[in-house]
Order: structure tokens, then C-alpha cells, then sequence
């Protein structure tokens, strides 16, 4: 059995009004040291940086339509209610009340003439409970809290979403591309089988070099299909994203011939980081709200006041419940003092405190998963543009060795199956080119989601006058 400590009680009464949430206290991050004249500038907007029109409207569609923001919007419209409510519960209730009855009593029982009588009432009723300890304002600054992590949740989402259409249109476009060299190749395998087939018919080379071509230009076909199927996935994958229809899944979506251009994005990490990133604020305000949570829990040890009144006219007759000997009134102050509880008040208190600590590290968590995006995408966009631009020197060179060779067969010199097998690497270099082109953009999408998806130049200037 556990007693609520009487000294508890008693310092309540002298300091009522405190707060009786502990003061928090945010962890301390240690930052990088950042190069502000190489700070990487995202606009709220950076889609449209790439000018591709087809990729605006489907983005614009999918901010609009996606049953992802629909869910979250729902979210956080109940966060603002539950706010509304918190705030109501410190505010006085005030009923009105009205009754007709009608009431026989036992002749066996009550020793009286009358045994049957009729009352008509009506009356107003006021509530209030005393928020002496600040529980409920507590309770409120809980939900407010909440209600802006809600907030923050859902910019996450928004920015979450515009990653992925980004990447999904990137992929389909790059598919759109990949299938057209495809298609060149096939055609290409095809005019090297038909030439090594009729060389092996008039007997100047083997079986099985026209079988190989054979197998080449079947494995060929087989990837087309294979494409041909991730694009008709990635199409649907597309559409789920944006919020269409069962129905609009299945017509096509208009894309752009080719893949936008990257663009050129300095290195560095800016210093707003922590102040532009949607999931590090909603982490913070988990931070407040359940900060706010245990002041709550512990207004349990206190007393609680509460102040109920009412007035209003009671009569046997109606014509009489007007007159002021029908006034009826009634005023109960109420005092429930928490004695012995067997350890639940403590308990709760306890739960609320290892909320606030799981917080506290899911908040430094989400702090460092933030820096780590960042340096990931950074380290990606380095990597792949290497790649790119030796890749462009790699099929450069295959362009050139194919007009060497066209030169060569025009003149004699070279034959046809020499510029069929330089044509072919020609459209693997392609292939090849196309992939690192989209692992490229889709990186450069990743950092702008991982920087917090863009702020306005008027934020950042004023960010940067504060500092």
C-alpha cells in the first residue's frame, strides 16, 4: 500500500498555478562545421527547376489527388480537434434543464392525503473544474504539441511523395528510352543473324556461329519483353501515386522524349538543416508533448477542485414556477484528495517519463538519420557524375569507332558484320549511359527530399540574419 506523500499535498497548495512539467531540456547535436558559401539552396519548388512540363503536372496532380496527403491531412485536422477539445475542458460547462413529471406515492407507506402530484422544472446547471495544479493547460500544451508534429508529419509525407513521383517518372521515362534502344538493338542482332545465316547456308562459316548470333538476338528480345513488363509496373506504380482511378491506371501518361538535364548543386551541408527538416521538427514537438504529459500525470497527487451551481423554478403548477417562492438553487464545491492509490499515480508518472525519454532519443535518432541522408545522397551525386562522365567518353568512343567503321565498309575496306558489331556497342553504351543518368537524377531528388524538401528565399534569409 502507497501513501501520496501529505508534503506533496501540501507544496501544491503553496505554489498552486506552477507548472508541474519538468523543464526540458533538448539534447544537444554537435553539427558539422559548414562551408555557408557552398550551402546547398533548395527551392520549395525544385521539381520545376528541371523544366520538364509533364513532370509539373503529374507532381501538381499527385499534391492534389494522392490518397497519402488525404490520409495525413485527416490526421492532422484530428490533432487540431483533440487541441479544440483540451482547450473546451478549461472552460466552465453550462446545461440547461427542463422536466414534466408526473408521481403517485404508496398510501401503505406515506401518511398523507395527497397521493398523486405532478412537478415542472427547469433549470441551468454550471461545472467547472479548478485548474490549480495545471493539468488541464498542461493537458492542452500536450495536444498543441501534437497537433504541430501532425503538421510536420504530413510535410514529411508531402515531401516523401514528391520524391517518389520524381523517381517514378524518371524511371519511366528512362524505361521509354531504354525500350527504344532495345528495339534498335533487337533489330540490330537480327540484321547480324540473317547475315551470318546466309553465310552459313553457302557454307564460309560454322553452325555455330550462326546459332550464337541466333541465341544474341533471342536474348535481345527476351530483355525488351522484360522491360516492356517493368514499364507497364512502373506505370501502375506511377498512378498509385498520383491518385488515379483503376480506369486512368491503364492510359498512358505523357512523358517527355528524354530525361531532364541533372542539375549543377554545390557541395556541403547548409546549416538550417535541423530547421527545415519536417521529421526533426515533428520529433521535436513529440519532445514537448511529452514533456507536457508527465506535468499531467503528476497533477494526479494533488487535489482536485471542482465547482458545481445551479438555479432554476420548481412548481406543482405551471402557472406558478415563475413566481420567486418557486426558485430552487444549489451550490456544491467538490475536494477529491488522493490518499492511498497502491502506486498508480506513480506508475503513470513513471510511464510518462520513459515516454519522454524514448523521445528524446527517437529525437537525436532522427537527427543523425537526417545528416546520414544527406552525406548519402552527396556521396551518390559524386560518385555517379564520375561515372556519367566517363561513360560519355566511353560511348563517344564507340560513336567514333562505328563512323570509322561505316567509312571503312563504304570504301570496301571493312564488312557488314563489323559495323553491326560497332553499332552494338554503340547501343549497349547507350543502355548503359541512360541507367547512370537516372541513378543520377533520382540522387539529386533524394537530396533535395533529404535537405527537407525546399524553403522559400525569404526563409532563408531571415534564417540567416538571425544567426
Amino acid at each position: 500500500m502507497r501513501f501520496v506523500p501529505l508534503s506533496l499535498t501540501l507544496l501544491g497548495i503553496l505554489f498552486g498555478g506552477c507548472s508541474l512539467a519538468p523543464e526540458l531540456n533538448v539534447p544537444s547535436i554537435e553539427e558539422p562545421q559548414t562551408i555557408r558559401e557552398e550551402e546547398v539552396h533548395v527551392d520549395q519548388t525544385w521539381w520545376k527547376t528541371f523544366n520538364d512540363d509533364a513532370l509539373n503536372v503529374l507532381i501538381d496532380r499527385a499534391l492534389t489527388q494522392s490518397d497519402d496527403l488525404k490520409l495525413s491531412a485527416l490526421k492532422v485536422l484530428k490533432a487540431r480537434q483533440t487541441f479544440g477539445l483540451s482547450e473546451a475542458n478549461e472552460m466552465p460547462s453550462l446545461n440547461a434543464n427542463a422536466s414534466v413529471s408526473r408521481q403517485k406515492t404508496s398510501d401503505e407507506t406515506y401518511q398523507h392525503n395527497r397521493a398523486r402530484y405532478d412537478e415542472k422544472a427547469f433549470n441551468g446547471t454550471l461545472s467547472y473544474e479548478i485548474d490549480l495544479w495545471g493539468k488541464l493547460s498542461l493537458q492542452s500544451e500536450a495536444n498543441w504539441s501534437s497537433y504541430l508534429a501532425s503538421q510536420a508529419a504530413r510535410e514529411t509525407v508531402r515531401n516523401t511523395l514528391i520524391h517518389d513521383v520524381f523517381s517514378a517518372y524518371v524511371t519511366l521515362v528512362s524505361l521509354r528510352m531504354r525500350l527504344d534502344v532495345l528495339a534498335q538493338t533487337v533489330q540490330t542482332y537480327q540484321a547480324a543473324y540473317d547475315l551470318r545465316a546466309k553465310q552459313s547456308r553457302a557454307g564460309t562459316i560454322s553452325d555455330v556461329l550462326a546459332q550464337q548470333t541466333l541465341a544474341q538476338l533471342h536474348n535481345a528480345q527476351a530483355a525488351y519483353e522484360t522491360l516492356t513488363q517493368s514499364y507497364a509496373l512502373q506505370q501502375n506504380a506511377l498512378g498509385i501515386l498520383i491518385g488515379a482511378s483503376p480506369k486512368a491506371m491503364q492510359e498512358p501518361y505523357t512523358l517527355s522524349p528524354a530525361l531532364p538535364k541533372a542539375l549543377s548543386i554545390p557541395k556541403g551541408v547548409p546549416s538550417l538543416l535541423l530547421e527545415h527538416r519536417p521529421d526533426i521538427a515533428e520529433a521535436l514537438q513529440t519532445l514537448k508533448s511529452k514533456n507536457a504529459l508527465i506535468g499531467v500525470e503528476k497533477s494526479a497527487y494533488f487535489p482536485n477542485f471542482s465547482l458545481t451551481g445551479s438555479y432554476g423554478q420548481q412548481s406543482e403548477s405551471l402557472g406558478n414556477i415563475l413566481q420567486s417562492s418557486a426558485n430552487k438553487w444549489s451550490l456544491a464545491p467538490g475536494l477529491s484528495v488522493p490518499i492511498f492509490d497502491f502506486g498508480r499515480i506513480e506508475q503513470r508518472v513513471s510511464i510518462s517519463k520513459t515516454d519522454l525519454q524514448t523521445a528524446l532519443v527517437g529525437y537525436e535518432q532522427t537527427v543523425k538519420k537526417a545528416y546520414k541522408e544527406v552525406y548519402d545522397a552527396l556521396a551518390k551525386m559524386q560518385t555517379l557524375r564520375r561515372q556519367y562522365a566517363l561513360q560519355e567518353e566511353e560511348l563517344n568512343a564507340y560513336r567514333n569507332v562505328l563512323a570509322l567503321t561505316q567509312k571503312r565498309f563504304d570504301r570496301g575496306v571493312a564488312n557488314p558484320l563489323e559495323v553491326i558489331d560497332a553499332r552494338k556497342n554503340v547501343l549497349s553504351g547507350s543502355l548503359t549511359l541512360i541507367v547512370t543518368e537516372q541513378a543520377l537524377l533520382i540522387a539529386q531528388s533524394e537530396l533535395f527530399k533529404a535537405l527537407g524538401g525546399g524553403w522559400s528565399t525569404d526563409e532563408l534569409i531571415s534564417s540567416k540574419e538571425s544567426l
